[in-house]
């Protein structure tokens, strides 16, 4: 029943009906008498369809909510079942326990929320644990976490106890996401193969719209302006459409404060931005004011995009900032297990490992563990020590799982079983991203194929254009026919050109960014692909411009 989904999504029927359906109605009503009473033709048919996709929001809302609750669930599944089962080996009982992961908004999203509920229903219902899993597994959005609960209630009554089942069920669990995750990165294939089939039929499309006036009673500059907006509208839709279905997985820290690392990115990000301002008003400067002959004789796009080649430098050290970072994430698992063991072996000694540990070489990880040890050897604040070592290592997933050894370590929990669960996860984790990297790489490839691809069609259609509207030009037109052939002044022909790169320079931006939210990276890397993708958007099209040019005998007037 439709009214079933309700409560899965946090929604009471009498609420969804005054706060969704009534509203929509009202509005809807609204709209059918003003489409018929004041609107003909085909105004009247989109005020028209307004109610009808107004209402399909409001009934498809709740679906939408439970198909976006399950999306949060399973991308967070891997540091809940981490989480914990590395706080059940502590001497924290069952409520406190939920109470605790209840309370971690940020790392858990929306899987806090579901362990408050099994709190609630603990505390305030005095309900078992497995008969608040139980009720709550029917009732949970997603089908894996819902099979988690049932197996944990099971192994509760059947007299398991708690971390002997949550230890074993970090590898079903893990299994479980790595499936969500496998099926994430096929999607993320399939989008890509609609990226690029969109961006190709947009091209072609413009492309139509740049020869068609010749054919066609239409103005030439606003057809060719309505085709261009349509490509950009249609790739900030495919972004979001992407955007929506990836699963959370970002590489960075969410430290409050900037670590060393991001002052310098920042400095070097100013850097870049001043030197492109200074470039490009010197460059424009001297080609339209000062008039120096040596870059007057340089083309718009090349103009443009050395002007732009400054922000590259911020993107180049973020882009080595962050793989330093994928190269401390590889060496944390083994660091974790050496510390979990030797504290372990100690009995407690955690600083005195840690002295040990940080003169070991675990590559670009040693520097940070030199200031891990430093702080913990202070005895001031163990916790505030983990976690900074977390910012310092601008690491999210270091970050995560080192708070969680210091937790339970803190709460007295066995430093070597939570060490081996950690980094045994840990390195699950990391298997898992080396796919998604190897598909964002491919991506990249294809992006970069694709700014060539839609310079040289754009700007061969543009020379194709000029060649037949100076044929037509050069035809001694009689009066009576001259009404129905189109003839484009070369002020037009340069606006086109102008928009056609402007549409390119779009299209590196919206591909930059796009490259950066699929790998979960730094967004800074964003300006050194936006400059690789422009430069070689321009240089494609200046050679497409100049050879259309030579062989078809025209210029676009520029």
């Amino acid at each position: 029943m439709f009214f079933d989904i309700l409560p899965r999504v946090g929604l009471k029927p009498k609420d969804y009906i005054l706060k969704f359906i009534l509203p929509a109605s009202i509005i809807s009503i609204l709209l059918l008498i003003l489409g018929i009473t004041y609107f003909s033709g085909y105004t009247r048919l989109v005020v028209l369809f307004l109610p009808l996709l107004l209402m399909g929001s409001a009934i498809g809302y709740p679906y939408i909510e439970l198909d976006s609750q399950r999306q949060k669930i399973n991308e967070r599944l891997h540091i809940f079942i981490t989480k914990f089962g590395v706080l059940s080996i502590t001497d924290l009982d069952r409520k406190e326990l939920m109470h605790l992961l209840a309370t971690e908004k940020e790392e858990l999203g929306q899987l806090a929320t579901e362990s408050h509920k099994i709190f609630v229903l603990i505390k305030r219902w005095n309900q078992s644990l497995a008969e608040s899993c139980r009720f709550l597994a029917n009732r949970s959005p997603s089908s894996q976490f819902g099979d988690f609960l049932d197996r944990m209630a099971y192994s509760i009554d059947s007299g398991q106890e708690l971390k002997e089942f949550l230890h074993g069920e970090q590898d079903i669990v893990m299994e479980d996401y790595g499936e969500f995750y496998k099926r994430a990165i096929y999607t993320l294939d399939t989008f890509k193969e609609m990226y690029v089939s969109a961006v190709t039929s947009v091209s072609f499309f413009v492309t139509f719209a740049i020869i068609a006036p010749f054919l066609l009673p239409y103005d030439f500059v606003t057809m060719v302006t309505v085709a261009l907006l349509g490509f950009v509208l249609i790739e900030v839709l495919l972004v979001y459409a992407i955007k929506s279905r990836l699963p959370y997985d970002r590489l960075w820290h969410t430290g409050e404060k900037p670590t060393k690392i991001d002052l310098k990115l920042k400095k070097w990000l100013i850097i870049s931005v001043i030197g492109t301002v200074l470039f490009t008003l010197f460059l424009l400067w001297g080609k339209f004011i000062g008039e120096i002959p040596q870059i007057m004789k340089i083309p718009y796009q090349i103009i443009f995009a050395l002007g732009m080649s400054p922000l590259a430098i911020g993107g180049y050290f973020a882009q080595r900032e962050e793989n330093l970072v994928i190269r401390k994430e590889f060496n944390f698992p083994d660091f974790l297990r050496s510390l979990g063991d030797s504290v372990s072996a100690k009995g407690g000694g955690m600083t005195d490992s840690l002295e040990y540990l940080s003169s070991n070489d675990f590559g670009p990880l040693t520097k940070d563990l030199e200031g891990l040890y430093k702080r913990v050897s202070i005895r001031v604040n163990s916790q505030k020590a983990w976690r900074y070592f977390g910012y310092d290592t601008c690491s999210y997933m270091i970050q995560l799982f080192s708070e969680m050894f210091e937790r339970c370590t803190f709460l007295g929990g066995n430093a070597g079983v939570a060490a081996h669960m950690i980094g045994k996860n840990f390195r699950k984790i990391i298997n898992l991203r080396k796919a998604k990297y190897q598909s964002v790489s491919q991506f990249s490839g294809i992006m970069y194929g694709l700014a060539g691809g839609m310079a040289l069609t754009l700007y061969a259609s543009a020379g194709v254009a000029n060649m037949v509207n100076g044929l037509y030009t050069s035809l001694d037109i009689p009066d009576t026919m001259i009404s129905i052939v189109n003839i484009i002044t070369p002020e037009d022909f340069s606006l086109i050109a102008y928009l056609i790169y402007g549409v390119l320079v779009i299209y590196s931006i919206v591909s930059g960014y796009l490259i950066k939210l699929m790998d979960g990276g730094h967004y800074q890397v964003s300006l050194m692909h936006f400059v690789i993708m422009l430069w070689v958007a321009s240089i494609v099209g200046y050679i497409a411009e100049v050879m259309t040019g030579s062989l078809l005998g025209t210029s676009l007037p520029i």
